[in-house]
């Protein structure tokens, strides 16, 4: 009768059943065990395959030296790409003070150069037409204008009915600003400012009397208000646009023939 082996695997398979015959259990073959017969067959052995221990091979001690040296290889490197950024920050912030203090310095020199001053104006003449006594006069006002910047121009725009002249408190008449170019450090621009008289209106007494009697001169005291747009220009440049208000208070010898010019004071107003 053939004895019957059972093998287990060390996979965990299913008994495998082999009919061979009887192998005595040697010293070479110390993996297989004899284990008594199950019940009902006497003469049959079992034989279990033991799976072996799975060992692990353990590192040599100088691979923890490799270890730890690309480990300090790496922290080397984390720190100094660290220090590199840093100092390219540290880089672009100081230039970009340095450009902050030249951009500033420049725009404090164009200031100070380049810093519009009001324009000056004198009042050389003045000329009255009236074609009959009572009738709404035309006044002639001739002024002088001076530009005090020596590096940039004036243009003045023309302004419609922005130009009044008044005696005390009553209004003689509106006229226009006509437009004006001046170059840098002119003084010699000289324009008129015609201004009509309100039909509605009638002249003031004094006034009429200045204007008809020509055999005793009537000093008169009168005041002058203008508006202009201004810009202020450097080569082709426009660097500013500002408003001018200019009032100026004059007395006259007479308004008729033979008018002087005995006192003035005129203020420009930039806003």
């Amino acid at each position: 009768m053939e004895d019957e082996r059972v093998v287990a695997s060390s996979a965990g398979d299913p008994r495998l059943l082999s009919s061979t015959p009887h192998a005595p259990t040697t010293p070479h073959n110390n993996r297989f065990m004899n284990l008594p017969p199950p019940p009902g067959h006497p003469l049959a052995t079992y034989v279990v395959q033991v799976p072996k221990d799975q060992i692990y091979r353990v590192p040599p001690p100088e691979n923890a030296g490799i270890v730890e040296r690309h480990r300090e290889a790496a922290k080397n490197k984390g720190k100094k790409s660290k220090r590199k950024c840093s100092r390219y920050l540290i880089c672009i912030a100081m230039v970009l003070l340095v450009i902050g203090f030249l951009v500033s310095g420049a725009i404090a020199a164009v200031y100070f150069i380049f810093t519009p001053k009001a324009p000056n104006f004198t009042v050389s003449k003045l000329h009255v037409k009236q074609q009959k006594q009572g009738s709404p006069p035309t006044y002639d006002v001739t002024l002088k204008a001076k530009n005090p910047n020596e590096n940039m121009g004036i243009h003045y725009k023309s302004d419609e009915d922005g130009a009044t002249l008044t005696f005390w408190t009553k209004n003689l008449g509106i006229g226009d600003f006509p437009g004006l170019e001046q170059k840098p450090g002119d003084d010699s621009s000289i324009f008129a400012i015609k201004i009509h008289a309100l039909k509605t209106k009638a002249v003031p007494p004094n006034v009429q009397k200045s204007i008809s009697d020509k055999k005793t001169k009537r000093q008169i005291s009168l005041k002058l208000k203008f508006e202009s747009p201004l810009v202020f220009n450097v080569w082709f440049l426009k660097l500013w646009k500002q408003d001018m208000t200019v009032n100026c208070a004059f007395r006259v010898s007479t308004m008729a023939q033979g008018t002087k010019i005995l006192s003035q004071n005129c203020k420009t107003k930039l806003s």
